[in-house]
């Protein structure tokens, strides 16, 4: 396996760049609010956001094109008839969408599991204890079987993102890996890697975030990315705690500094409103002797298997004061640990947290704050529901704001490329040993977008300023430039944009081939919608950009015969061409 690997060191890179990762938020537009949820989440938990700028929109595009831009990685040939069919009334189509991608057990996904049973994919199946065994324990086994699952977690992801019907639950399997970030391509998190993705967070995507909260502690990668593994009643490490609190939980918009933990304000329920210097100390305190069965120690019960081993000799015993509660010492096996996840998963500050963050995914780079507090209502209401992620994303997904919101997100590099591939019909078999896909992981590289490579722990931005950038934007251009070229062993491209334009029903007669009409249906393809004329001709000027060889130029409106990629007409050539320039275009990068 040729791939390219990632192999950097996480503290060497957080020791140099420090505060200098922090990536500014962007600035947006300014949403319409068609009314104001009511909200009983108390004012002291609520973060002022940055000043958005004016808004610049003057409509919005149908809803489900919306809907499949910003709740999925954009459509495939036949999502937007499928929305459209849902229903008489935009809410009773959104609805209807919504309530099926809550349940993904009710869709039929059978065509992503038989592309995922390839037999190219050696790990997906395997036990921790086998990827531990087969990838981490032996000493001689080449660098790309070490990293090989965290290589068929990528091709995974990517196969689900293109090819999955359910699509809702593969955005969130993105957000919750940015938001409990971990990066992968070093040992040994790239041995265990099918683990982290299958085990710690697909199953509680959409369940519960109490549950989603301890697969993490728990996780052999989580463990070993921010340092838990070592920490003991001798040294208790800080690193988990402090993005457990920072990070995963309340928020940096909840730390209240360097005050003594007994001066911190209280709301009516008698619970800090936020957290201190002293509750990350405490904190870790709570979490020592939470490590992995390594086989590094003398004890019988910890066998060399990857596993969650919890150390009770390690373990600080003594009374711990954290968030206003005091704990007894002496309490039972992983108790005060499981204590102060309880606390955290039920405070308001974690609610209003996670739900700007959702909604900063899914409708805009400022969240409005009657959105974040009636979401953050139903995710505290329900935090010991079994489905109170999912509740939360109906409340989002079918308010107000959702559905009259639109272009104050930007595609990220990822998004726009998995949103290509659907939109254009690809037909690519991922997997680590196949050439083109090792080129194309390869490329995403470059693109500062790559799945499971953020190093430092706060998960990728995900603000338009970000991604707005020359090397982002160059470097997606040329990759969806290179997919509408690449072709298969029997010379059949890839992603076929030509068939698909010969077989469409509205393009089947050739004097409807002209490049106005051709650019015009492509857009309806990628956007769901048509633009105003002038960017369908500006497009079309793309595919007319070579005059004829007598030097007439070729008109908007005169047909082209598509049967020739010759000189003096490269009409197949020009029509990719067109493809690519129309998916890198303003509205294919708004979500």
């Amino acid at each position: 396996m040729a791939t390219p690997t990632l192999n950097t060191n996480r503290r060497s890179f957080l020791k140099v760049s420090g505060a200098g990762i922090g990536l500014a938020a962007g600035s947006g537009l300014t949403p319409a609010r068609a009314s104001e949820p009511l909200s009983n989440q108390p004012a002291m938990y609520l973060a002022t956001p940055p000043k958005p700028a004016s808004s610049t929109l003057t409509s919005l595009p149908p809803l489900a094109a919306m809907t499949l831009n910003r709740a999925a990685f954009g459509a495939a040939p036949g999502d937007i008839e499928d929305f459209n069919a849902r229903g008489s009334t935009d809410i009773a189509r959104l609805t209807s969408w919504v309530d099926e991608q809550l349940d993904p057990q009710s869709i039929d996904d059978s065509d992503v599991e038989a592309r995922l049973n390839n037999p190219a994919f050696r790990t997906l199946h395997k036990s921790l204890t086998q990827l531990w065994a087969d990838h981490y324990v032996p000493d001689n086994i080449p660098w790309e079987e070490r990293v090989r699952p965290a290589w068929e977690t990528l091709y995974a992801t990517m196969t689900r993102a293109i090819y999955s019907k359910r699509q809702l639950k593969e955005i969130m399997v993105d957000f919750w890996h940015n938001h409990f970030n971990v990066y992968a391509y070093e040992t040994p998190n790239a041995c265990v890697w099918v683990h982290y993705d299958r085990n710690v967070i697909r199953p509680y995507t959409l369940g519960n975030f109490r549950q989603m909260l301890e697969a993490n502690a728990k996780s052999t990668a989580m463990l070993y990315y921010l340092d838990n593994v070592d920490s003991s009643d001798e040294g208790p490490n800080e690193n988990y705690a402090r993005e457990l609190l920072e990070l995963h939980t309340l928020g940096a918009e909840n730390y209240l500094g360097v005050i003594q933990q007994w001066e911190v304000p209280q709301d009516d329920q008698g619970r800090p409103i936020g957290y201190v210097d002293g509750d990350v100390l405490e904190v870790a305190r709570c979490f020592t002797g939470w490590t992995v069965a390594n086989g590094y120690w003398s004890d019988p019960n910890d066998p060399d298997t990857g596993e969650f081993y919890y150390r009770d000799f390690w373990h600080d015993r003594f009374q711990k004061y954290v968030l206003g509660e005091f704990i007894p010492a002496d309490q039972a096996a992983m108790q005060d640990g499981l204590r102060v996840l309880d606390k955290l998963a039920e405070h308001p500050g974690t609610a209003t947290h996670i739900c700007r963050k959702l909604i900063r995914r899914l409708v805009t780079d400022n969240p409005p704050e009657s959105l974040v507090e009636s979401a953050a209502a139903v995710f505290h209401d329900n935090w010991t529901a079994p489905d109170q992620i999912a509740l939360t994303l109906r409340h989002i997904l079918l308010s107000p704001e959702f559905r009259s919101t639109w272009g104050e997100k930007m595609k990220r590099p990822f998004e726009t490329l998995m949103g290509t591939m659907r939109n254009c019909g690809a037909e690519f078999t991922l997997h680590p040993d196949d050439e083109d896909s090792q080129v194309l992981s390869w490329l995403m590289q470059k693109t500062g977008h790559f799945p499971f490579s953020w190093v430092p722990p706060n998960g990728f931005p995900d603000t338009r300023d970000t991604w707005q950038g020359s090397t982002p934007m160059v470097m997606t251009w040329r990759i969806i430039t290179w997919l509408l070229q690449v072709t298969d062993a029997g010379n059949n491209f890839r992603l076929d944009v030509l068939n698909q334009t010969l077989n469409a029903p509205e393009m089947a007669d050739p004097s409807n081939h002209t490049p106005r009409k051709l650019a015009a249906f492509w857009f309806r393809r990628s956007l769901g919608y048509e633009p105003d004329a002038a960017q369908i001709a500006a497009a079309a000027e793309m595919l007319t950009h070579s005059d004829t060889y007598d030097g007439t130029p070729w008109g908007l409106d005169q047909p082209i015969d598509l049967t020739q990629d010759d000189w003096p007409y490269y009409w197949q050539s020009g029509l990719r061409t067109l493809v690519a320039m129309i998916h890198m275009s303003p509205d294919f990068l708004q979500r």
